[in-house]
């Protein structure tokens, strides 16, 4: 018996065999052969099975939040992402009340290996890849595909602020994403990064 985010999964893999996977490489020519589009996500090397719109990492498949992110990617940007180094938060990409800074409420499991321990997450965003940026007790610019960086920040609590994180995204964003999709991208990013602190 199979739940909901793997109905959506094998849903998103039969809608991108729909898709004229040549059109696709040819707006952003990944790596690829007959069989497999080759895809890199928050630090991992994922393929596509051009057969099935299947996707795995290794021998792995992958999930819910990896599939509906990279297909997304995959099947509606029109272009190789070129980042333009202007960065926002959700609420200024999208206009939507409550996509800024990720609340404590909502993330307080992925936050606690870090809280006090921001070293933690500097280990876990080297890991991936991430470049040191400023702003926040750790700071980096991490890719999530291919010439394609979020800006992470995190503030460590204090006697006055709980922990936070903010998330910010180039301004060409929502050319190639959906709004739903960045918080795909963030669930796993930050398990990712729980994942990398231990």
């Amino acid at each position: 018996m199979i739940d909901n985010y793997e109905k959506s999964s094998l849903a998103a893999s039969a809608r991108f065999l729909k898709y004229d996977q040549e059109a696709l490489l040819a707006r952003w020519p990944l790596r690829h052969d007959d069989n497999w589009i080759y895809v890199e996500f928050v630090g991992a090397e994922y393929r596509i099975d051009r057969s099935t719109g299947r996707i795995y990492e290794g021998e792995r498949t992958a999930g819910f939040n990896e599939v509906l992110s990279i297909l997304d990617m995959v099947c509606n940007s029109p272009c190789a992402p070129a980042p333009t180094g202007r960065w926002l938060t959700m609420t200024q990409l999208t206009n939507r009340a409550g996509s800024g800074p990720v609340s404590m409420d909502m993330m307080h499991r992925e936050l606690e290996p870090f809280i006090g321990h921001p070293e933690r997450l500097e280990k876990a965003c080297r890991a991936l890849g991430g470049t040191e940026a400023s702003v926040g007790d750790v700071s980096f610019y991490i890719p999530v595909f291919e010439n394609f960086p979020l800006w992470l920040q995190f503030w460590d609590e204090d006697d006055e602020f709980p922990a936070s994180i903010t998330v910010l995204w180039d301004s060409t964003t929502p050319q190639h994403l959906h709004y739903e999709t960045l918080w795909y991208i963030m669930n796993h990013l930050l398990g990712r990064l729980r994942f990398l602190s231990h």
